[in-house]
């Protein structure tokens, strides 16, 4: 039901990072543009997404979505899964993490999962990158990604999940939240009014379903 809305969100942070929309807005919005007297302010430097590499960490539904997205934007799609699958480049995760100007994380958490975007792999990652989590929070090592922000390792973080919600001001992110290449959103990404009905729709299916007698959307064990 939330697979349009989270791969919007995603493509969203990507393009807001990369154009640095927040620092352009803001010399407009603080009379900055108006003072300056000139046509264009072109600081700082941004660049075109076409021809970078997008790592897709997590190829279900919502990853596959993103891929076309970023495909659609003239990007090289990497992707990481546990069962490589045609149709796509499919690489491990470390080479995923080294390859990538922008990586996008989609997976579930579990045991396989926990920390998978680690301080290590971080330090892997290109100078410059971009790294955006719309899974859960746990799946990336917070106070790691949070110092790779402060230090210019990452050129910015998108993020809508955390490992406490909301959030507290102990969390690694409460320092960095104001920061012009970090945007932090509250937990959303599923949540566009169309996603909202789908889910309505859903729960009452399979409830009519349920007292109809009919398996949908059920695994039953045995």
């Amino acid at each position: 039901y939330s697979t349009n809305s989270v791969a919007q969100l995603t493509a969203g942070f990507v393009l807001s990072l990369i154009n640095k929309q927040t620092q352009y807005r803001r010399s407009v919005s603080n009379g900055e543009y108006t003072a300056r007297g000139v046509a264009n302010i072109l600081a700082p430097t941004y660049h075109e997404i076409e021809g970078k590499t997008w790592g897709i960490v997590g190829f279900g539904n919502i990853g596959k979505r993103v891929a076309g997205v970023a495909a659609s934007l003239g990007c090289r799609v990497i992707v990481n899964k546990r069962t490589p699958e045609e149709g796509c480049e499919c690489v491990d995760i470390d080479t995923l993490c080294r390859n990538s100007d922008i990586i996008s994380v989609h997976t579930p958490l579990n045991e396989g999962t926990r920390g998978l975007i680690n301080a290590e792999r971080i330090g892997m990652m290109r100078e410059g990158a971009i790294l955006v989590n719309v899974a859960r929070g746990a799946v990336c090592d917070e106070a790691a990604v949070a110092q790779a922000i402060k230090s210019g390792k990452l050129a910015g973080f998108g993020c809508d999940v955390y490992s406490a919600e909301p959030f507290g001001e102990s969390h690694p992110f409460y320092d960095i939240k104001e920061y012009d290449n970090v945007i932090l959103t509250p937990h959303m990404a599923w949540g566009a009014y169309e996603a909202r009905v789908r889910l309505c729709e859903e729960v009452k299916k399979n409830i009519v379903a349920y007292f109809s007698g009919e398996t949908r959307n059920r695994i039953d064990l045995k």
